[in-house]
């Protein structure tokens, strides 16, 4: 009896382990090409591919926002605020928060974006 109690303490404090940091945080700033953070821009982080999972939300007054996700994927990250807009890309590495920056340029001049 005992045994089987170490086996399943044993078992449950593996398993517990490998629930932590299982998910993937992705930690977004939109900013002008000046370097000053754009509050309320729209960020969308997708996986170009059909039926795959987006992400959608605003900016907050220090220009940044944070996605979780469950999987690790390659995203593409779109911005955008009135006549201007930015795109980047992120890989997602487990349990870390990843930085990304995405400045914005008025729609039409090279701004990372692929159409």
């Amino acid at each position: 009896m005992k045994r089987l109690f170490l086996l399943l303490l044993v078992a449950l404090t593996f398993s517990s382990c490998e629930e932590e940091g299982s998910e993937y945080f992705v930690k977004i700033r939109v900013t002008n090409e000046d370097g000053v953070p754009i509050q309320n821009a729209q960020v969308r982080m997708f996986t170009p591919i059909p039926g795959s999972t987006s992400w959608y939300n605003f900016t907050d007054i220090s220009g940044e926002i944070v996605f979780r996700s469950g999987f690790e994927a390659y995203h593409d990250i779109k911005a955008r605020k009135m006549i201007y807009e930015g795109c980047n890309y992120v890989r997602l590495v487990k349990g870390e928060t990843v930085d990304v920056n995405v400045v914005l340029y008025p729609i039409g001049d090279p701004n990372g974006c692929v159409e």
